[in-house]
């Protein structure tokens, strides 16, 4: 018993042991759209449409409001693509996510494209079908994220976009 221990204490005294560890926990390729809320009571339908090389991908979107400050030019969750960027906790990961996928504000697009450039349009309708947001980004990057930290292999890239009052849609 004694050398199972004296092994132990040794892997754990060097300090490599548990600094790399990598899981199989992983996050979804996919886009994230926070809708302010005085929009999103207005909203029955909304579409989303992801474009990369003559390839499209159409989901339906469940939307999410933002549930502290929106982001705004000044505001640090806007520079999410820095390395120290800081940002709430409730735009990192979905709001009280259901046991099976859509969370409310992300769509799964399983084959996002890392780190190239790509197309969105989002299409929100009212209760009657009239549109009441058409609006197009025409290059945002999806980014790949780390959920075991810079050290591990990425997971899914994903990217964050922000719809405001007015309707203006901002990558984040």
């Amino acid at each position: 018993m004694a050398v199972p221990l004296a092994a132990l204490a040794l892997l754990t005294a060097c300090g490599g042991y548990a600094q790399d560890i990598c899981t199989l926990i992983d996050t979804p390729a996919g886009i994230r759209v926070a809708v302010h809320p005085e929009l999103a009571n207005s909203v029955a339908d909304a579409t989303l449409t992801a474009c990369w090389d003559g390839t499209c991908r159409k989901r339906t979107l469940q939307l999410d409001t933002w549930p502290e400050e929106p982001a705004t030019p000044g505001n640090p969750v806007m520079t999410t693509e820095s390395a120290t960027a800081t940002e709430p906790p409730a735009a990192r990961a979905p709001q009280n996510p259901e046991p099976s996928l859509p969370w409310p504000g992300f769509v799964v697009i399983r084959d996002l494209p890392s780190s190239k450039p790509i197309q969105v349009t989002l299409v929100f309708k009212n209760q009657r079908g009239a549109t009441v947001l058409d609006r197009q980004i025409s290059t945002t990057t999806p980014q790949p994220t780390y959920s075991n930290g810079r050290n591990c292999s990425p997971d899914g890239s994903q990217v964050r976009l922000t719809v405001t009052r007015e309707g203006t849609l901002i990558p984040r």
